[in-house]
């Protein structure tokens, strides 16, 4: 991780001010653990990651309280051991019925 300097700091938020156009994401692919297939991952510049948070920070409040209270998947304050105890409780309570999708690589097809 590297650090910016105060000017940097001030040119960012006066660049994050203007223009609304991302930059492209500098592309790397990285191994899939296990296995021979390697995926993508995107690393945004530093200035596109200031205006994410800003977004983020401005939109988040609203939406987090609109959410589902059994949701878990990239939420504030909630981890996979929160989703696994809700697991338990509801299985002790004889709710059976557990949902786990990964969709990523679903696609419909025409017969």
């Amino acid at each position: 991780l590297r650090a910016i300097s105060s000017r940097q700091r001030f040119e960012l938020v006066k660049n994050i001010k203007g223009k609304l156009k991302s930059k492209p994401l500098r592309r790397v692919w990285i191994p899939k653990p296990g296995k021979d297939e390697k995926r993508p991952l995107g690393i945004p510049t530093i200035q596109d990651r200031a205006r994410q948070a800003l977004v983020k920070s401005a939109l988040e409040p609203e939406w987090e309280s609109r959410f589902e209270s059994t949701s878990y998947g990239f939420r504030p304050g909630r981890s996979a051991q929160d989703a696994i105890a809700r697991i338990y409780s509801s299985i002790n309570k004889g709710e059976y019925y557990v949902l786990d999708a990964d969709i990523a690589k679903c696609s419909y097809r025409e017969p």
